[in-house]
């Protein structure tokens, strides 16, 4: 089983979730271990690694952000996209179009880009979603195959602040953002 479903992968408890990345934990760095669990439990490698980062890098709430994402509060999305396009236009000079998205439980953002015959589209960036207990900002990037993947956090200071995350966007040190 290789292939990615969304769907399947966010319906699964949380419980269930928590207990597949801490199994996988104990073997991350063993490639055989990793396939033989996947094979027994009828998972797909993706499916145990989307688990696994999410745990490592959010714990529970981490967890939460992918299964349930919280609502966010509507203040709180306006005062988002507003930080954010401010450090977009101070860090691109205007020189990179972008939208921003409140997505109910995500504030996307989105590089406009030019095809060859002209015609724009939205290519997505990142999305940045908010577990509401602990007040923790999650970034996401997208996979190649249409999956918003968890993000690392920051290796120092606050990392689950808003700004702490632009600034992982920016920097885009994994050049997974902005393609």
């Amino acid at each position: 089983m290789d292939e990615w479903d969304q769907q399947r992968a966010t319906r699964r408890s949380l419980e269930t979730m928590r207990r597949i990345a801490l199994d996988v934990l104990e073997f991350k760095e063993d490639d055989e271990a990793l396939y033989t669990y996947v094979e027994e439990h009828g998972l797909t490698v993706n499916e145990v690694v989307y688990y696994l980062n999410a745990y490592e890098y959010g714990g529970d709430a981490g967890l939460e952000a992918i299964r349930n994402p919280d609502i966010i509060p509507p203040d709180v999305a306006r005062g988002a996209v507003k930080t954010i396009a401010a450090a977009l236009d101070e860090h691109f000079q205007g020189r990179l179009p972008y939208r921003i998205t409140d997505e109910g439980t995500a504030i996307g953002v989105y590089e406009i880009q030019k095809r060859m015959n002209g015609d724009t589209y939205l290519f997505a960036a990142c999305q940045f979603r908010l577990t509401l207990e602990g007040r923790m900002w999650h970034l996401y990037w997208m996979r190649k195959f249409d999956a918003w993947w968890p993000y690392a956090p920051p290796t120092r200071g606050r990392k689950y602040t808003l700004k702490a995350r632009i600034q992982q966007l920016l920097e885009d040190e994994y050049g997974c953002f902005w393609g």
